[in-house]
Parts: structure tokens; C-alpha cells; sequence
């Protein structure tokens, strides 16, 4: 691979490599954020968080907010395959929203990035008006993927109360074992909210993404989406393969 841009900090070395079309941000060594324009599902963790986007029909999910936007991976898989108006994305560090601008051309007509601390952020910010809100929120420790945001109850109905009734809440996991153990299948005014709940994996990865909502997941809608993506851009063909989804 090609080194593109490289760039240390005092605690912190970054470097933006090309393979042919694809970008590859890693920090410290960890692969941050992918992004290829030819081939924008690749068989990677960050296609899981934007499947259940596309359980709905391309251009409904308007508003979005993600939690852990790293360098702009899943906010330009959005922006492409369902098509979303408007993206907030909150991000811990700075550089990181230096390189979705500059290289992952996540631009202002789509785009609000934030630098701040998504925890903090959330709880300043009263607006209701979301249709998608995603929780990536995981850095590195030693290059060990680690939380940077609680999962109580609290949290999850402060995401609640910021998401619009028939919207989705996303939430990547890197800690399987723990899920059932979530306030999301527990707290009983949490699953009065979200009814309806689905989970993704991809081979090779402990991550775990799960959805919930309001209304339940279209597996037709999913698969004409498929099709339609497949269409457009033809390296995307037979990747679904690689996806596994079932019931939480």
C-alpha cells in the first residue's frame, strides 16, 4: 500500500495508505476508516452499521447522527446507498475530521462534523430530530478497542429522546457476551420503545451490530437495495454473502 499523508502527535501516529481506489486511516496501527468509491459495501465491519439503513427505502432516512465518526467510512456508505440528507457526526479527535474532510471528501452540503465528546454532546443538545442515530463509540487503549461511552439506561433514553418515531438506533458492540445483558432487551420502558430489535455479524470480526426501532425491518426492502446497489456498482456483487442476520 501507498502512504498518502502521515502525521504524529504527541501521543498518537497516523497514516493514510491507498491500495488502487480504497483509503485506509490507521492510528497507531488500528484501522480506523476504509473507504473505496468503487466499491462502497466491502465486506468490512463498517458495512454492518450501515445495513439497517437500507431496510428502508433509499432517500427515508433524511437526518442522521453518529456517535464515533471517525474519518467518514459509514457516513459516505450512507450518503450513497440510502441516500441521506443530512449527517451530524460527533468525533474525540480532531485529525480525524481533518481527514473526512480532506480525503474521504465528507464535504458541508451533506456533512456537519463536531469535534467534542459524544457523551458530553449528547447531553447538551435538546434536538429531536433524527432519523437514524448510530453509537460507534469505541477508540483504542494499546491498540485494544475500548469504550468511550456508558451503556445504562440513561444513555440509551437520551438517544431515544433524540431519535424521531419510526426512526432507527444503531449500536456497535465489540463485547458479544454482554449483550442480552444490555438495557436495550431489559429496561422494560426501553423495549416498550424499540419492539423491534435485529443483529448483523461478519465473519472475522467479535463485533456485533445491533438495530432497533419502532417498525419492524423490511428483509425486502433490504434485498431491493441489494440488487439496486449490486446494479450500480458491480464489485459490490455477492458481498451479502459475507453478512449474517438474525433475531436479538
Amino acid at each position: 500500500m501507498a502512504l498518502v499523508w502521515s502525521h504524529t502527535t504527541e501521543e498518537d501516529h497516523y497514516e493514510l495508505r491507498s491500495a488502487g481506489a480504497t483509503l485506509r486511516l490507521y492510528r497507531n496501527g488500528v484501522n480506523h476508516s476504509q473507504w473505496n468509491p468503487n466499491r462502497p459495501l466491502g465486506g468490512s465491519i463498517w458495512d454492518l452499521i450501515t445495513l439497517p439503513a437500507l431496510h428502508r427505502p433509499v432517500g427515508s432516512l433524511k437526518d442522521v447522527l453518529m456517535l464515533g465518526f471517525g474519518a467518514g467510512s459509514v457516513g459516505r456508505q450512507l450518503q450513497e446507498l440510502a441516500r441521506v440528507q443530512r449527517m451530524v457526526g460527533v468525533e474525540l479527535d480532531p485529525i480525524h475530521l481533518s481527514i473526512a474532510e480532506g480525503f474521504f471528501e465528507c464535504d458541508a452540503s451533506c456533512f456537519e462534523l463536531i469535534s467534542a465528546d459524544a457523551v458530553e454532546w449528547v447531553a447538551a443538545s435538546q434536538e429531536a430530530s433524527y432519523d437514524l442515530i448510530i453509537d460507534d463509540l469505541y477508540g483504542e487503549e494499546a491498540g485494544v478497542p475500548e469504550r468511550y461511552a456508558p451503556t445504562d439506561s440513561a444513555w440509551f433514553r437520551q438517544l431515544a429522546d433524540r431519535l424521531r418515531v419510526g426512526g432507527l438506533l444503531v449500536l456497535n458492540t465489540i463485547e458479544p457476551d454482554r449483550i442480552q445483558h444490555l438495557p436495550l432487551l431489559r429496561d422494560r420502558g426501553l423495549k416498550k420503545r424499540f419492539p423491534y430489535k435485529i443483529a448483523y455479524q461478519i465473519e472475522g470480526y467479535e463485533n456485533r451490530v445491533l438495530s432497533f426501532s419502532d417498525r419492524p425491518f423490511d428483509i425486502e426492502q433490504l434485498r431491493e437495495n441489494f440488487l439496486s446497489i449490486q446494479s450500480r456498482y458491480p464489485r459490490c456483487r455477492g458481498v451479502e454473502r459475507r453478512y449474517h442476520q438474525g433475531p436479538l
